[in-house]
């Protein structure tokens, strides 16, 4: 039988999770990440789960057998004991006391499934199979991912903002439905809506808001955490301004199905973003650095960076698996720089292009399409998504894959001379900041662009500064390291680059 879909605010609902493995970990962020107060009781609770209470205050754990009388002041209560007898005792007694309860291996007491979830801020779309089949809903629910277009959630807050005036100002439900029909086929359209920040429409003045700063950011997953982090370290210098997420589609972001290098190369990532700064349309862009062309278009400026997070690759593959030098096997990379590199390490490896974003692309290896993939692991590590258990994840060392320039940094772009880089520069790391001016002054010297196989990686510490180059050359692969004063830079620059 069909689950009925019922769509529930979880602000401070009470959750109770039985169990303290994998499974409740999964089910424990999930519900936190809606907005639930968690409580765990298991007699053994993982590591993860540890950490999770550290990093969030809705999140309690007790160690030991649970009760009965746990569940009586519970809203919801997942069983994820690996004793079944226990998970059926508990859900039957909550069916008994009608309290929404989540047990997998008793079918009949099970009062709701966990959808796969697809999120765009306050738009879910979830995909359940009725517990009948959670992989095939994982299916379902990349395939959505990557046809669904990446700012409907913009779209439902705009629509939001603007939905008390329309109803205050209009009496008639026809006219309002009209008014509603209209925005909604601007923004769904990309075009500017007809409701300015400083007219009257129908009687009611609109905010105007005049201390937003807007922050243009594509739409995956990645890169609005990464916005967020951006926004949050504003809001701690800068408290008085409000902060606007402003999601655009890139190029890259329509094209998923081709390599990236067959139609313009990384820089197909930020190239309307960059165009909505110079038309006024966003005052802050924020952009994975390494993806950035080089120089910023005219009149544009990276004008600071957050703190650089761990620049290395990571070779991910299943639990289990072991590859010896001379092993022939696939690897998943798109990356020129990674091809060349890693074919030092596994000269028989044969890498294949790789598209997608990162759950994605562990979707495609968990499906053995690929035998190994390599992503970075700044990515995987502010998604979260470097602990499944399933897999092994190898930090390739610095000696070993020289990272991309940028790799790993958080690059914030702004107008030159303009309010916004002013707020910027309030929030930027230095280190980091003087690490990737280094690392594209080495690609500007070397005349290089988004289409070479080229890692360069800048690293300062006490003022003295080192730089790694590789590039794949017709006589084979190339590595150079100087060192040096770090005030003396481009001559260090320069020596690198002879």
């Amino acid at each position: 039988m069909a689950y009925f879909p019922f769509m529930i605010q979880l602000d401070d609902k009470k959750c109770l999770i039985a169990g303290g493995g994998k499974v409740a970990l999964r089910k424990a962020e999930m519900m936190l990440s809606f907005g639930a107060d968690v409580k765990i009781i298991a007699p053994e609770i993982c590591d993860e789960i540890r950490g999770l209470e550290i990093a969030n205050d809705r999140l309690k754990l007790e160690k030991r057998k649970i009760k009965p009388d746990d569940i009586d002041i519970c809203d919801v209560v997942i069983m994820a004991t690996n004793d079944s007898q226990v998970n059926k005792e508990i859900a039957s007694l909550c069916k008994e006391k009608r309290i929404l309860v989540n047990v997998v291996d008793v079918k009949e007491d099970c009062g709701f499934y966990f959808p796969a979830v697809i999120r765009q801020d306050d738009v879910v779309i979830s995909v359940s199979t009725g517990g009948n089949s959670p992989l095939l809903a994982s299916y379902i629910k990349r395939d959505i991912k990557e046809n669904i277009r990446n700012d409907y959630g913009k779209i439902a807050k705009d629509m939001g903002e603007i939905r008390d005036s329309i109803i205050a100002g209009s009496s008639e439900e026809a006219d309002r439905k009209a008014i509603f029909k209209r925005e909604l086929t601007k923004r769904i359209d990309g075009e500017k809506s007809d409701l300015k920040d400083d007219c009257n429409y129908c009687g009611n003045t609109i905010d105007m808001r005049n201390n937003d700063i807007r922050i243009g950011t594509r739409g995956s997953e990645l890169a609005l955490i990464q916005t967020n982090m951006v926004i949050d370290e504003l809001k701690k210098k800068h408290p008085e301004y409000n902060y606007k997420k402003v999601i655009l589609t890139t190029m890259g972001d329509k094209k998923t199905n081709v390599p990236i290098t067959s139609f313009g190369g990384k820089a197909v990532f930020v190239e309307e973003i960059e165009q909505a700064l110079i038309d006024g349309t966003i005052d802050i862009a924020v952009h994975s650095a390494k993806d950035m062309p080089n120089p910023c278009k005219e009149g544009l400026t990276i004008a600071g960076t957050l703190k650089r997070a761990c620049p290395k690759d990571v070779l991910i593959y299943k639990k289990g698996r072991v590859f010896n030098p001379d092993d022939k096997f696939t690897i998943g990379t798109g990356s020129l720089r990674r091809r060349c590199q890693i074919k030092e390490i596994y000269p028989n490896a044969e890498c294949l292009e790789l598209r997608g974003n990162i759950g994605t692309r562990l979707d495609k290896l968990k499906e053995d399409k690929y035998d190994a993939i390599i992503l970075a692991a700044a990515g995987i590590e502010r998604q979260e998504l470097a602990r499944d258990s399933g897999l092994e994840y190898r930090y390739l060392t610095i000696d070993e894959m020289i990272p991309a320039a940028g790799q790993a940094i958080i690059a914030i772009e702004t107008k030159e001379a303009s309010k916004a880089s002013k707020l910027v520069a309030d929030i930027s790391d230095v280190d980091s900041y003087k690490n990737l001016e280094v690392e594209r002054a080495v690609l500007t010297k070397l005349n290089a662009g988004c289409h070479e196989p080229i890692g360069v990686w800048s690293d300062i510490k006490d003022d003295k500064l080192e730089i790694r180059l590789v590039t794949d050359t017709e006589k084979g692969v190339v590595r150079k390291i100087v060192q040096g004063d770090s005030d003396r830079w481009k001559e260090l620059v320069d020596k690198l680059c002879e």
